[in-house]
């Protein structure tokens, strides 16, 4: 009771003493929100969510397309390594070459990400984008072209068998 008694007295002491310092009026200073921690995910992790293979991510770190953190020869990636990842991924879709999709990459500053822009193509300018589309218009035009030799190749064989067939 007595050890109460004397921690109740010196708390009211040292609040009636702050008080009187003038402690009282101010404002408790607040500790700034903390973020949560940032999840980071090894390359093997990374590899077999987005079915890349290890290589393929070394290769892309080497053009600086991704920038892993380093814990002694592990590679830790963060959530803007995959935002990136994808990029390159949803690039090289689009028929864009790793130096374009590099350039892209760079070129999106810090906001990138922060606002809800995540596809690669929200990044791409109306020159950009018709560029592509001329680019895979020709590229279509060629692939038919390999494809109408091709199926003429293909019908000429079937007919010289069905000759010796005969």
């Amino acid at each position: 009771m007595g050890t109460k008694a004397h921690y109740e007295t010196d708390r009211k002491q040292h609040a009636a003493a702050a008080h009187a310092r003038g402690a009282g009026d101010r404002e408790i200073p607040t500790l700034p929100e903390i973020e949560p921690a940032a999840k980071f995910y090894t390359i093997r992790e990374m590899a077999r969510e987005f079915q890349v293979t290890v290589r393929a991510l070394r290769f892309y770190e080497d053009r600086g397309m991704l920038r892993p953190r380093r814990d002694g020869c592990v590679r830790r990636y963060n959530d803007q390594d995959r935002l990136n990842l994808k990029m390159i991924l949803k690039g090289k879709q689009l028929g864009f070459t790793l130096t374009e999709i590099h350039d892209i990459l760079t070129g999106r500053g810090e906001e990138f990400g922060k606002y809800g822009k995540t596809e690669l193509e929200m990044e791409l300018t109306a020159g950009q984008i018709e560029a592509q589309i001329c680019h895979l218009e020709q590229q279509r035009g060629q692939i038919e072209g390999a494809i109408a030799t091709l199926r003429k190749a293909q019908q000429r064989l079937l007919s010289n068998a069905q000759a010796k067939a005969i």
